[in-house]
């Protein structure tokens, strides 16, 4: 296990107890981070930030280390959660095809509800040009979850 992934453990157990220093295990997520460019850290913090479990909801803080995960390691629901922030506007500029993308790319990883995602946008033509058809296709085939 590599010192990151240390770190990152270490955090989760500590804010999986009852009473816990939230400074210490944000900390402890943050050195995971910016000293050994830890995916899952960033994506763990990022998740935090983003639904506000353990700190305060920060979107652009979110969106940044959502980014930063996938630059190190790619990761399925990374790859959903940005392309909410992109389709909602949620700590970065609204973008639709970027939205498209990234729920395409996390589909093609695996993410269930991301197959579902792409269905919808091509059905209602969200950052790609419409085709009712073949969003329908792919949502009856892919049913949300």
């Amino acid at each position: 296990m590599a010192k990151g992934d240390q770190l990152y453990y270490k955090a989760l157990q500590l804010a999986g107890q009852q009473e816990y220093d939230s400074q210490e295990v944000i900390s402890l997520l943050n050195r995971s981070i910016e000293e050994y460019h830890n995916a899952k850290a960033a994506y763990a913090l990022a998740t935090w930030y983003l639904f506000g479990k353990h700190v305060g909801k920060k979107f652009k803080k979110a969106f940044e280390l959502l980014e930063k995960s996938i630059a190190w390691e790619p990761n399925k629901e990374a790859y959903f959660d940005i392309a909410v922030c992109y389709e909602t506007g949620k700590g970065t500029p609204k973008d639709l095809e970027k939205a498209f993308e990234c729920y395409l790319l996390s589909a093609l990883y695996g993410e269930p509800k991301a197959k579902y995602e792409v269905g919808r946008c091509y059905y209602y033509g969200i950052g790609v040009p419409q085709n009712i058809e073949l969003g329908s296709e792919i949502c009856e085939k892919f049913p949300e979850k």
